[in-house]
């Protein structure tokens, strides 16, 4: 990442944490809190953006195992 104010590349943040966004359409966006060695100025930038398959649903069974049907 480079410092907005003074240009100076920054290679390691200081803090990273990532998001998960969407029901249907997974996507996991890592953030990160960088501070340039120059200026001291902290700033937040997008490190990575991903799309992620959604995680199928579990179904149960049907009937339930606790219902006995008669027929």
């Amino acid at each position: 990442m480079r410092c907005a104010s003074c240009g100076l590349e920054i290679k390691e943040p200081i803090k990273t944490w990532t998001v998960t966004l969407g029901k249907v359409k997974r996507t996991k966006i890592t953030y990160g809190t960088f501070q340039c060695d120059k200026c001291r100025r902290k700033f937040k930038a997008t490190i990575k953006k991903e799309e992620t398959s959604p995680e199928p649903r579990q179904t149960s069974a049907f009937p339930p195992p606790y219902v006995t049907m008669i027929v």
